[in-house]
């Protein structure tokens, strides 16, 4: 006999059953940095972790923190980055790095060990979305291949706010990316040189915060809201599953 309050328990309890893998299916990496440092490698700069956020706070150039062996996975070409950043002193914001191969520029720095699986990888490839660069006047894509520089998506005047967080998105797909800064949408560039690579974080004569990162694959994680933005409690929503 067909029961019909029995075979709606049965469908609802499956959907809370497939609801997780739904919400998560296309979240490649997050981080609140509640359990530290233990995603990233420090390449230069002094990194620790502050009120619950990544901090970098040595005034200096070149200070950089990539995404660690184990959070990573080189299949990752198509991908999204969204993150929060705060400059706390300095002259200028913070650098978001995408499409990370081989070493990157060291710029006369003596860095720590890469990860094991940076080391030796050909072509060097470096992506750095510049933001409040020279002198907080400007923000620009700075990208090096095999030392080869260039610049794309120049915004200028454009800067960072002291003591104010602010919200990044990255779009990287494999024939471009796309460029957010809070919630507007400042460039649109066609680049499919490059196609894979791994994710970091840096800043240039600032010290800054970075917090609630999240890297998701191309249709998005279910959770997103429909302006694009991660609702502020998305690590509560992860957590109640």
């Amino acid at each position: 006999m067909f029961r019909p309050k029995l075979f709606f328990s049965l469908i609802v309890a499956l959907s809370f059953t497939l609801l997780p893998c739904l919400v998560s299916a296309q979240v490649y990496f997050e981080d609140d940095f509640s359990q530290g440092m233990s995603n990233w490698v420090d390449l230069w700069g002094n990194w620790d972790i502050q009120d619950g956020a990544l901090h970098q706070s040595l005034i200096d150039g070149n200070c950089m923190a990539v995404i660690a062996d184990g959070a990573w996975q080189d299949s990752w070409t198509e991908y999204t980055i969204e993150l929060r950043g705060k400059r706390l002193s300095g002259g200028e914001g913070f650098l978001i790095m995408f499409r990370l191969n081989g070493e990157p520029e060291v710029r006369g720095k003596n860095f720590n060990p890469l990860p094991p699986g940076m080391e030796g990888q050909s072509p060097k490839t470096e992506y750095w979305w510049n933001i409040g660069g020279w002198g907080n006047t400007r923000t620009v894509i700075e990208r090096w291949i095999d030392s080869a520089r260039i610049e794309a998506g120049l915004v200028e005047p454009h800067g960072v706010v002291t003591d104010q967080w602010h919200d990044i998105k990255i779009e990287n797909r494999l024939d471009g990316y796309t460029l957010y800064f809070d919630g507007e949408e400042l460039a649109d560039i066609e680049d499919a040189e490059v196609q894979n690579g791994r994710i970091g974080l840096a800043t240039w004569a600032t010290e800054a915060l970075f917090d609630d990162i999240v890297v998701y694959g191309p249709n998005g994680p279910t959770a997103v809201e429909p302006s694009g933005k991660l609702p502020a409690n998305w690590g509560a929503i992860r957590a109640a599953y």
